[in-house]
């Protein structure tokens, strides 16, 4: 399974000309010192209570990576290493995202983990062509922008399989607690993400099945929603 995680980001539908900007809509007098790096997505569920908010960010692209781009860099600057998506807006060619960022300790993170969802797959089509892949013996086809969301059984091993006996396979198997997994087709539309700490990476990945880092995989989930 090493060689499957890769971090990435899935480009949507935007027009091929790539603009970003990035407005502080509100921003906190104090900004904590944090020895816990990162970027959380913060789950709808989590009591934000001793969370320290640091700024409301607005930030408009053509495309997602360069969403991706300015928010994680904004924590970067800010010192933020959690945020929570508000809304969005979509424009002509544009979408307008906007992100509260926070600070959080450890315990807080894990806490927040916590209230995410378990023994769930979810896969995502790509952003122009079908997808064809099986779950043991059924045959499923993910439209272009399609979300599959498939949940473990109890004590059975699943099988996926994209692209047949010359394909790529992965087995997964329920277990208690088990995070949530987010899987996307290699097909050109995929770039490689950094760890989430000081860097940002993006390169072309050409693997068959690819893991989504889970924390820009929710906010994924929501700007296609």
């Amino acid at each position: 399974m090493k060689n499957l995680i890769i971090f990435i980001i899935l480009f949507l539908n935007f027009s091929p000309v790539i603009a970003q900007e990035i407005e502080i809509l509100k921003k906190s007098d104090s900004i904590p010192i944090i020895k816990e790096k990162g970027l959380v997505y913060i789950n709808e569920k989590t009591d934000l209570t001793d969370f320290h908010f640091i700024a409301k960010l607005k930030i408009t692209s053509n495309d997602f990576n360069e969403l991706l781009t300015g928010l994680q860099k904004s924590a970067n600057k800010l010192s933020a290493n959690a945020f929570k998506y508000i809304e969005k807006e979509n424009l002509e060619n544009r979408t307008s995202i906007i992100i509260d960022l926070y600070a959080a300790n450890q315990e807080l993170i894990e806490h927040n983990k916590n209230n995410n969802s378990t023994n769930i797959i979810y896969f995502f089509g790509n952003d122009k062509k079908t997808q064809k892949f099986k779950i043991d013996n059924k045959k499923i086809e993910l439209q272009p922008n399609e979300i599959y969301q498939f949940e473990l059984p109890k004590n059975k091993e699943v099988k996926i399989n994209k692209g047949g006996f010359a394909g790529m396979t992965v087995f997964h198997q329920w277990s208690e607690g088990q995070p949530t997994i987010f899987y996307a087709f290699g097909s050109g539309n995929l770039t490689g993400y950094g760890n989430g700490n000081d860097f940002i990476g993006l390169k072309i990945s050409s693997g068959s099945i690819i893991q989504i880092k889970s924390d820009f995989a929710y906010l994924l989930i929501n700007l296609k929603n």
